[in-house]
């Protein structure tokens, strides 16, 4: 019987993420051959030649929908053909965390935005965990949709070392902050946790205070895992003036489960105006009454 090398073991995933990126480079993927055998040769002309994908490959973003590469799940409209042979490059060389850290912190606003979408690709690691914190204390919110948006590279994440469920909770926080769609980042909802509730009603509170707007999927996630003060504002926002907040509400009800609250959807029903958001109601009315 023949065993195995650990080595091929781990070079294994890492050589399929490479085959089925690409396909998607399709007719680009001669060119990333070419440049992934030319750094191979020569290791400097990685920092050399990562710059001059957007020109080599284009900007242009592809088309499709949700699809599995490698590790996880994108969203692949919302990756452009430079983004996929910067993932190539660095899968094929196996760019080493040292490396990918001197590419971002050397880079470019446009480069940063490459390694970023990158780690969508690459192994979850120390490095994805770094430049997570980075893009957390960062003002330039292309990174920060670069690194967590459009892909489940946050719920992989979630558990390394260095990337507990505090660091976790703090980058939900800055999507709240960001008002960036939470469907945006897939399978975050399953690390809804009460502390975090807690964290994004005290954001609302203040937001509300200054006659600020109030992330929509604040009532959505806090639904999920309940602390003080949950219910009061699920309910609440079922008669928000906010086609979306009162949506996010019903869906927060439903994940709350609790059949004490069916009276006030039930109340709320025959006045609301939307046709989609009645609709929930209903199934949130059912739901309760069964329960």
């Amino acid at each position: 019987m023949t065993t195995a090398c650990c080595g091929c073991i781990l070079l294994a995933p890492m050589s399929r993420t490479i085959t089925e990126l690409s396909v998607h480079l399709a007719t680009e993927a001669d060119l990333a051959g070419s440049l992934g055998a030319e750094i191979r040769a020569d290791r400097s002309r990685l920092p050399v030649l990562f710059p001059g994908l957007p020109r080599r490959f284009g900007r242009e973003a592809k088309t499709g929908g949700r699809v599995n590469i490698g590790p996880g799940t994108v969203e692949l409209r919302a990756f452009r053909l430079c983004d996929l042979a910067a993932a190539w490059l660095l899968l094929s060389c196996h760019a080493t965390d040292a490396e990918l850290w001197d590419l971002y912190a050397h880079g470019d606003i446009e480069e940063r935005a490459m390694v970023l979408r990158s780690l969508h690709f690459l192994p979850v690691g120390p490095a994805t965990v770094r430049l997570f914190g980075e893009v957390q204390r960062t003002n330039m919110v292309l990174h920060f949709e670069a690194a967590l948006c459009d892909g489940d590279l946050f719920a992989r994440t979630v558990g390394q070392p260095g990337f507990d469920q505090t660091a976790a909770n703090k980058l939900l926080l800055k999507l709240a902050f960001l008002d960036l769609p939470l469907h945006r980042v897939l399978a975050a909802e399953q690390h809804a946790n009460p502390e975090l509730s807690r964290m994004l009603q005290d954001l609302a509170t203040e937001r509300e205070a200054a006659g600020r707007a109030v992330w929509r999927d604040t009532w959505r996630l806090i639904g999920m895992a309940p602390t003080a003060g949950t219910a009061a504002r699920l309910v609440g926002g079922l008669e928000h003036g906010d086609d979306g907040v009162r949506a996010a509400a019903a869906e927060g009800l439903l994940a709350l489960n609790r059949k004490d609250l069916r009276p006030f959807a039930a109340e709320r029903l025959p006045r609301e105006p939307r046709a989609e958001i009645r609709a929930q109601l209903q199934r949130l009315v059912q739901r309760l009454a069964d329960a």
